[in-house]
């Protein structure tokens, strides 16, 4: 309330992680996970020089673009409500976008 730092019984300043900051960390959590189930066949290509399917590297693309989407449309929220709105499931029925993640083939 005075504009000083709350700090811990050791004297450290207690730092609050805000919703943005969370929600960010589980989108790259979430597209890490998804990239996971196909890092395998990076390391053959890596290591063996085995081809990576299409469909798989467009997967992958896909992945990380909606993870840099949904970390923008999170950071330009200004407010609560706008920040809400990303988990409203739009009326086509489509993944909120707070989810909206592509599907693997």
């Amino acid at each position: 309330e005075d504009g000083k730092a709350l700090l811990d019984i050791k004297g450290k300043q207690i730092v609050t992680l805000g919703l943005k900051y969370i929600w960010i960390a589980q989108t790259k959590k979430t597209a890490n996970d998804l990239l996971s189930k196909t890092d395998w066949m990076i390391t053959r290509k890596a290591e063996k020089g085995t081809a990576i399917p299409d469909a798989t590297t467009t997967y992958r693309d896909s992945v990380r673009t909606a993870c840099n989407t949904i970390e923008t449309k999170i950071n330009a929220c200004s407010n609560l409500t706008e920040f809400m709105a990303l988990f409203d499931t739009p009326s086509d029925g489509s993944n909120p976008p707070m989810f909206d993640f592509p599907t693997e083939n």
